[in-house]
């Protein structure tokens, strides 16, 4: 068992460092990938291995027409991402101004006790830390005694209880959203709740958010077709040279867009789905 396992390595070795060389070599070749920052090279290096394991280029002319390909084509799919993520951007956007909005005084009331507890602490004597705890509780009910002692503590500072106000409510709103992507049960409820009493859904938002942003989608739309010809004119003109290889070559393009598309299908949210998987 144990001479298995260290064979099972040996070999798992083997083929990593062929893989490390096959790439080392196709860069000092081709140079590195035309990535923008913040792009996975390894994402990269994934789809140029799977169209190069597809299509089995056969000599350096073969390597040359793949590596140009797969460029553009990480070009096409580029744009495809930036649409899907600027229009869950907007989305999450359009979610977060909603339940700024609708959102109720209850449910970020702890958040704004804390916080001010925080504030008081750093505005008063060292020894009134209790004090500081029960007078930002007090404020939090909206007891007038205490609104009027803590508004008095915070003159001296730049700081308002509307700021402070403004800040618990943001934070509750930005994890309300957080907790919704995942489907925990209580965001989903109170969200859909929230959308349901104002006569709206996730649907709903995301359409206005499309609405708004179209100009955009639109332009990005373009650029994506742009991106599609110089692809497909690349192609055509492997065909005219490499007639066999060039459609083997299309053949691993479409099998990589039919699979990116597929995710893409699966992660379109549903009427109260995630918006940002």
């Amino acid at each position: 068992m144990v001479d298995m396992q260290v064979r099972l390595d040996a070999k798992t070795s083997a083929k990593f460092k062929s893989m490390r060389s096959a790439r080392a070599r196709r860069r000092t070749l081709f140079g590195q990938p035309l990535l923008l920052d913040g792009e996975d090279d390894a994402a990269y290096e994934e789809l140029l291995a799977r169209v190069w394991a597809a299509v089995k280029p056969a000599d350096v002319f073969d390597e040359m027409f793949t590596v140009e390909v797969v460029s553009l084509e990480w070009e096409v799919l580029r744009w495809r991402r930036l649409k899907l993520s600027l229009i869950r951007k907007r989305a999450i956007e359009k979610l977060e101004k909603f339940l700024r909005a609708e959102l109720d005084y209850d449910l970020y009331a702890e958040y704004f006790a804390g916080a001010l507890t925080e504030i008081l602490q750093d505005n008063l004597p060292k020894d009134q830390a209790n004090f500081a705890q029960t007078l930002a509780q007090q404020c939090a009910r909206n007891e007038k005694e205490a609104v009027d002692k803590v508004n008095k503590i915070l003159d001296g500072t730049a700081l308002h209880l509307d700021n402070i106000l403004d800040d618990a409510r943001d934070r509750t709103v930005k994890e309300l959203v957080q907790d919704y992507a995942p489907r925990e049960s209580d965001a989903v409820t109170l969200i859909e709740e929230l959308l349901t009493g104002a006569g709206k859904s996730i649907d709903v938002l995301m359409a206005e958010a499309l609405e708004e942003n179209l100009e955009y989608v639109e332009r990005i739309d373009r650029l994506t077709t742009i991106a599609e010809g110089r692809r497909n004119a690349s192609l055509r003109e492997i065909e005219r040279r490499r007639p066999v290889f060039s459609e083997t070559l299309r053949r691993g393009v479409q099998q990589i867009e039919h699979d990116e598309l597929e995710v893409v299908g699966r992660r379109q949210p549903k009427e109260g789905a995630r918006l940002d998987e």
